[in-house]
């Protein structure tokens, strides 16, 4: 009896921890769907100069995946909240990847130099609130692929329409250069 008040004490929790970082953030960490990373997967450049940078890893749906198709590079996984954050370490522990860095920040604040290519699972508000931050930092030039939302204020490359309807696109963006 006190195992199931232990698992249901860590369950509510978990949840109140994830709805409170839900209203901070503006977004719940809704994990990128099969058909939507494996097509990320296959437009992913051959290689990459630099660092890879998830921003909102959540629960390291695409950042796990990425640090395979790429194993000379660094992947830099961010995630804020707490219970995916876990979920991910956890993760790690079970399919190691030597490659991949999973951090527990506010990607806001995080430098982006030495990235090479940038992947987002963001609505296009929290997009467009690093955007600024990426035009500044990042190489003009520098692939984003954004899974399903725009980045206001820029022009995509490319969209790419899936026959998915939670990830119905992925954009492809070049960060705007002088």
């Amino acid at each position: 009896m006190i195992f199931e008040y232990s698992v249901l004490a860590a369950v509510t929790v978990g949840f109140v921890v994830s709805m409170y970082y839900c209203l901070i953030t503006g977004i719940s960490p809704i994990p990128s769907s099969r058909i939507s990373t494996n097509h990320i997967l296959d437009i992913a450049p051959e290689q990459v100069i630099g660092d890879i940078l998830e921003l909102g890893a959540g629960w390291g749906t695409l950042a796990f995946p990425l640090a395979g198709l790429y194993p000379g590079n660094r992947i830099l996984a961010y995630e804020l909240s707490p219970v995916p954050w876990l979920f991910m370490k956890i993760r790690w522990l079970v399919y190691r990847r030597g490659n991949l860095d999973i951090l527990r920040r506010d990607f806001r604040n995080a430098p982006l130099e030495g990235v090479g290519l940038v992947v987002a699972y963001l609505h296009s508000e929290g997009l467009a609130k690093v955007r600024d931050k990426m035009e500044r930092e990042l190489k003009p030039g520098t692939l984003v692929v954004s899974n399903v939302f725009d980045i206001p204020g820029w022009t995509p490359e490319a969209k790419h329409g899936l026959d998915d309807s939670f990830c119905p696109q992925v954009y492809l963006y070049r960060v705007p250069g002088a």
